[in-house]
């Protein structure tokens, strides 16, 4: 392997070496046959259904610390994106409600057996419905 201090070859070109063992510009190489560096182009990868696969948005300039609730949709949107799908299909968007309906059940029991006290409860409630807001945000 090459040192990082040396140049790369264009991809394509075949490593310099014996005429006879080294494979001619239309032979398909190996994955791990030399060192080349790997050409990174604008291909989206295609699903089983033939579809693109949802890719993340780019932030929102607006997102940000002036607006955490954006911020938080489109951090969730992304996280769903990375796993194949999206808060703006239905069937996913009331799953997720459903999720975070069962959580905030756990938090008022939690709450009325007194493991958790008024304050927590109010913060975790709040940032819960924060979270229950995003499909609705993206």
């Amino acid at each position: 392997m090459r040192s990082s201090a040396e140049p790369a070859r264009p991809a394509g070109t075949p490593p310099i070496g014996d005429p006879t063992t080294t494979p001619g510009p239309n032979t398909p190489m190996p994955h791990n046959a030399d060192d080349r560096v790997v050409p990174f182009g604008r291909r989206t990868p295609r699903n089983g259904r033939s579809q693109r696969t949802p890719q993340p948005r780019h932030p929102d300039p607006a997102a940000g610390p002036d607006n955490p609730a954006l911020w938080l949709a489109q951090t969730a949107e992304a996280w769903f994106l990375k796993r194949g799908t999206t808060l703006t299909a239905e069937q996913t968007a009331d799953t997720y409600r459903a999720t975070l309906d069962l959580v905030q059940l756990m938090l008022d029991g939690s709450h009325a057996e007194h493991l958790i006290g008024p304050g927590e409860h109010e913060h975790l409630t709040g940032m819960i419905q924060g979270l229950r807001d995003a499909p609705d945000a993206v």
